[in-house]
């Protein structure tokens, strides 16, 4: 996602959190609802960079698509119909959300205090913040099995993936399991989770949102550790505005300096503001870094009366120029990502590629990225559509796809359950061969 977006204040991840069932206080009419359908449908048109590489007819789904989204019971299950619309649209930067909170913040949407992520088939939590979850046995390392007498996949198939904006089926299989997606819901609502700790044993936790979160987090976003063989090991969880501080970064990069190594690991980052992944990619080239060129629709009225074809503005932005009055890092460096490496943080591989910097190990990433326009549809109800379609620096495409890693690497089940990550061990082993 590139900087120039005033959504970048927000983040495409709250808009995300917002958009899971959540209600809003005002009491949509038909024609209300027709209205923001149809204005929905027609900004599709206008800006969705991808809107000429759809393989059905957008104007034929809308238009079916009237009769049951009017006639839904409550607003909630309309903005859970737009998104399921929305969804069709097959993209990541896309999506319809509330734009109200509920006056009763029994009705708010909160998760509940802890992390997840799934590794193969499997969903593990991997950290905690309230003490009431850590009384109750959970720890980073469970496994949760089941949601409301649900298998936890199943749980996410229904009430997750079918109202998710994704460009890839990665992106899709992974997102409802990372971060804190899972297990959002109204602050009043009581679930019952089903965890497996690490030596087997079953046990259930029953509660309501309303949980304290009063214990610190165990991993900050951005983090310095050094490895075996002086290598250095950076984590980047985010490149949102309140998670990525470039006078932090500049204390940390005085001890990279000092490795003989680095592995940068981008994986489970979710983005937020390209210009912290240009920064940080400033300090590893000596040579001004090549970008991919975009596109982005373009509507002349005049044009459109003489029939044109749609027509797009292009651009190659200017490279991305090495950092000045510092040491460039030169020693050897390799990059992690996974299915949940997404925009911004796809921006960084596709400059760090376009460097030529070092290899890129793990699984393909979400395969989106691109500059989301935030409109106000009325009634409480807002969307974001992609309206720039990008390429990486040698002119391939990457959305709906992902950045194909020089090299596949799978989290490991086991060597996760044993505190180690093999994937980690696999840059070690390439940097010793390098």
């Amino acid at each position: 996602m590139k900087k120039i977006i005033a959504l970048l204040g927000i983040g495409l991840m709250a808009l995300n959190s917002l958009a899971l069932g959540q209600a809003v206080e005002t009491k949509l009419s038909a024609p209300e609802k027709a209205y923001i359908l149809s204005r929905f449908c027609t900004e599709v048109k206008y800006n969705f960079a991808f809107y000429d590489k759809l393989k059905f007819s957008w104007d034929s789904i809308c238009a079916a698509s009237i009769p049951a989204l009017v006639a839904t019971s409550s607003d909630e299950d309309f903005i859970k119909g737009m998104q399921a619309l929305c969804a069709r649209l097959q993209d990541g930067h896309t999506d319809v959300f509330s734009l109200n909170n509920p006056k009763n913040q029994e009705d708010w949407i909160r998760p509940f205090p802890m992390k997840t992520k799934r590794i193969g088939d499997r969903v593990f939590v991997v950290d905690v913040y309230s003490s009431v979850l850590q009384k109750s046995g959970i720890i980073p390392g469970c496994e949760i099995l089941e949601i409301d007498d649900e298998n936890v996949l199943e749980y996410a198939g229904k009430h997750i993936q079918p109202y998710l904006a994704s460009s890839t089926p990665q992106w899709t299989k992974y997102r409802p399991f990372a971060e804190f997606e899972l297990t959002k819901d109204k602050t009043s609502k009581v679930s019952k989770i089903l965890f497996k700790d690490k030596k087997g044993k079953e046990f259930a936790v029953e509660h309501d949102r309303r949980l304290p979160w009063d214990l610190e987090k165990r991993n900050p976003s951005t983090d310095l550790k050094i490895l075996k063989g002086n290598i250095g090991l950076l984590t980047l969880g985010s490149f949102q505005d309140s998670d990525f501080d470039s006078s932090y970064f500049d204390q940390l990069y005085n001890k990279i300096l000092d490795t003989d190594a680095l592995i940068i690991d981008i994986r489970d980052n979710g983005g937020g503001n390209s210009s912290h992944a240009d920064y940080l990619i400033s300090h590893f080239c000596n040579n001004p870094i090549p970008q991919g060129a975009w596109s982005s629709p373009m509507y002349i009225a005049a044009h459109a009366s003489w029939n044109y074809p749609r027509e797009l503005y292009t651009k190659t932005p200017e490279p991305i120029t090495p950092v000045r009055e510092k040491e460039i890092y030169q020693k050897p460096v390799v990059l992690l990502v996974n299915a949940a490496t997404f925009s911004s943080a796809e921006n960084l591989c596709v400059s760090f590629r376009g460097a030529k910097r070092g290899k890129i190990i793990g699984t393909p990433t979400g395969g989106s990225t691109g500059n989301p326009i935030f409109i106000d549809l009325g009634g409480g109800i807002g969307c974001c559509i992609c309206t720039k379609h990008e390429l990486d620096a040698e002119g391939n495409e990457f959305i709906g796809s992902g950045i194909q890693p020089d090299i596949i690497v799978e989290e490991d089940v086991d060597q996760f359950m044993k505190n180690k990550d093999n994937v980690i061990e696999k840059a070690l082993e390439v940097l010793e061969i390098v």
